[in-house]
């Protein structure tokens, strides 16, 4: 299982509790038999090893480019070793649920090499040139929104391919599927959305 320090937003607090700490209670919790990496990048380390420092320190913690899919995957490929499959969870979404965690469990199968959660827009999408000029419509049933906890099998992990768009870069020709996405697991991407969740 790893956690995923990806912004500021994950130090972000809500009801007295940082998104951080949140989140890795929940994965102690869930997977209360299985070691926890946590990962962030290297302006971050301090701040992190400070926070769960004060409530429940990691059992690897690890810094690295984690927006970089071949860092990541460079970082975590002797601790990958002897697992079939690895967890990612982004700690700025904190109100992740157990539902949605075996939602992508029950749907890795033998044919499937990694599965996410994602959502339908239900938005409008607009491209904008740098000018904020609109150059034009994007087609929505075309794009999702991705969210997490994605499940990587191991073996799909190819660090000779390009981003994949996944936090691990993956061979060419896996099989990927996205479940639902609940709406409370939308990632927290600013004070304002962190006040938005604060209500769930």
């Amino acid at each position: 299982m790893v956690l995923a320090v990806t912004s500021e937003t994950a130090f972000l607090t809500i009801k007295g509790l940082p998104n951080l700490v949140r989140v890795r209670k929940f994965l102690a919790e869930y997977f209360a038999s299985k070691s926890v990496i946590v990962v962030a990048p290297k302006p971050l380390a301090r701040e992190v090893q400070i926070i769960l420092g004060e409530s429940d320190k990691p059992d690897t913690f690890l810094t690295c480019q984690i927006l970089d899919s071949h860092a990541l995957a460079k970082s975590l490929e002797k601790l990958l070793l002897n697992f079939e499959a690895v967890f990612i969870h982004d700690a700025s979404r904190p109100w992740v649920s157990q539902n949605q965690f075996d939602t992508v469990l029950d749907a890795m199968s033998s044919d499937v090499d990694a599965v996410r959660p994602a959502m339908a827009f239900t938005e409008t999408l607009k491209v904008l040139s740098s000018q904020s000029k609109i150059l034009g419509t994007l087609d929505r049933f075309k794009v999702l929104r991705i969210s997490t906890p994605e499940l990587i099998r191991i073996s799909a992990i190819d660090l000779h391919e390009s981003d994949s768009g996944w936090f691990l870069p993956l061979r060419k020709g896996a099989n990927v599927l996205h479940v639902e996405s609940e709406p409370q697991s939308v990632r927290i991407n600013s004070e304002a959305d962190r006040d938005l969740l604060e209500f769930y």
